[in-house]
């Protein structure tokens, strides 16, 4: 992820969570899964009060090294874990490409309405959910009619799966991906007082690289999706 995240995160993922988050100065910003930190860096810089945490202790402690002088709070633990925060403690809780490690979405969005505000956001992205990250949703060549097309294999999407993986960066450590659909998470969510209030799928960028720049152009086909929710 380096200073600023990967190239997905650089240039589709995270200008729609800070376009979300919106000006973080003098707000209390909630950060689950942080990793390395930098997005909680680039807030504190912004002028945020940032509580940041993952379940890694060597990212928290890579976190902690990179963040000397700056308004961060980092502690290690599941992000189903609220106890550190008390009620009503932030304007802003995200969660960056996280939601899908976690297999627990009632007591994870019990959480974020507890430590939320009254109108605080809740701002997430994931894989698209007709595309995601195990199994891969491969790139198809078709047509409609006589004009040739990309297209993206989708199947099963209704059903909630659980995929046991290792992980693309090490090829060693044991991952979980809960795939669901979205009508899940809007409905889950929607218990615990947090209400979608806006949704945004940015255009793939690179994923069809191996086609003609003709069908690249063709396929449209959003790689995430990043929700925001504001609790009433």
């Amino acid at each position: 992820m380096a200073g600023e995240g990967d190239f997905h995160h650089r240039t589709s993922i995270d200008p729609q969570v800070y376009s979300m988050i919106g000006n973080p100065k003098g707000r209390c910003i909630y950060d689950i899964g942080c990793g390395n930190g930098y997005m909680a860096r680039k807030l504190a810089n912004q002028g945020a009060k940032v509580s940041a945490s993952d379940l890694s202790k060597k990212l928290i402690k890579i976190a902690r090294e990179k963040s000397k002088g700056l308004n961060i709070q980092y502690t290690v633990h599941d992000a189903t874990d609220f106890s550190p925060y008390k009620d009503n403690s932030f304007d802003s809780v995200v969660m960056n490409m996280v939601i899908h490690y976690v297999r627990d979405l009632d007591r994870l969005f019990a959480g974020v309405s507890r430590v939320l505000k009254d109108d605080g956001s809740f701002i997430f992205s994931t894989s698209h959910f007709f595309r995601p990250d195990y199994p891969y949703s491969e790139w198809v060549e078709g047509k409609i009619g006589d004009k040739k097309q990309l297209f993206i294999k989708v199947t099963g999407y209704l059903e909630p799966t659980l995929a046991k993986v290792v992980s693309w960066w090490d090829n060693k450590t044991e991952l979980k991906i809960y795939n669901r659909p979205l009508n899940i998470l809007v409905n889950k969510m929607s218990k615990y007082r947090l209400y979608t209030s806006r949704v945004e799928e940015p255009e793939s960028v690179g994923f069809a690289k191996d086609y003609s720049k003709e069908l690249q152009k063709s396929h449209h086909i959003p790689t995430f999706i990043i929700i925001e929710a504001i609790k009433k």
